[in-house]
């Protein structure tokens, strides 16, 4: 046996706990002492790890979890249900589960990503590309009830629904951007002959202001285009019939 070379002894095609491997020990400086041996138990626990249920991991060159298990560590996670992934090179995530750090992140359902190069913020801010809408889009619109001076805020929304119960005056538009275009619906009350006088920032064709429809329940629209936050240019396109005011 002591004169043995390694290929000369018999193949083992199926390891077990209690089974060991030859170690050579260069650390240890007695040639008497580096002669050691590991267990296969070890090897499998230190290599390779699977766990599926609430087993964690901790270690792993290789990970791979199911259901609750949870990834502190790995160079590759994949995750599915509640598994969460604190650090991971690549990283996809479906269900609830969240993303703290992840150089590439693919998410659905209520997944979070915290850090991602290149994501939108839904609250607004600019988009530096092309946007190609391929179905329905619209802006809403807001209702307003005006018997005086009328002051849309152009901040809120773009279309507006002014009802007129009285005669009005509308006042320059509040947190207007240039470039910002729009409509506003006017609408006579029942008993109509209602009047608007402009003031501030609008401004109309020939400096003149449009005649409005005042028959009563009588229906205007007026378009405009904010120039500039000072001036909204608009014309009118006047007597679309009558309209039901609710």
């Amino acid at each position: 046996m002591a004169n043995e070379k390694i290929s000369q002894f018999s193949p083992l095609t199926t390891l077990a706990s209690g089974d060991y491997l030859p170690i050579v020990d260069i650390s240890e400086p007695s040639t008497a002492d580096q002669n050691k041996r590991v267990g296969v138990d070890v090897l499998d626990g230190r290599y390779f790890a699977a766990a599926s249920g609430a087993a964690s991991l901790t270690l792993a060159v290789s990970a791979q979890a199911s259901g609750n298990a949870a990834l502190s560590s790995a160079s590759t996670a994949l995750a599915s249900g509640n598994a969460g992934i604190s650090v991971g090179l690549t990283a996809l995530a479906s269900g609830n589960a969240a993303l703290t750090n992840a150089a590439t992140a693919q998410a659905s359902g209520n997944a979070a990503l915290t850090s991602v190069a290149g994501k939108y913020d839904k609250t607004g801010g600019p988009i530096s590309g092309p946007v190609v809408v391929q179905s329905q889009s619209f802006g809403e619109t807001g209702t307003v009830i005006s018997s005086g001076v009328c002051t849309l805020n152009f901040g809120a929304r773009n279309n507006f629904e002014v009802i007129l119960t009285n005669n009005s005056t509308f006042a320059s538009p509040v947190n207007a951007s240039g470039g910002q275009c729009g409509s506003i619906t006017i609408r006579q009350d029942g008993t109509g002959s209602r009047l608007i006088t402009y003031s501030g920032s609008w401004s109309f064709i020939s400096n003149t202001a449009p005649t409005l429809t005042t028959s009563a329940s009588g229906v205007d629209i007026l378009t405009y285009y904010c120039v500039n936050p000072n001036r909204v240019s608009a014309i009118l396109s006047a007597n679309y019939g009558s309209g039901t005011v609710s």
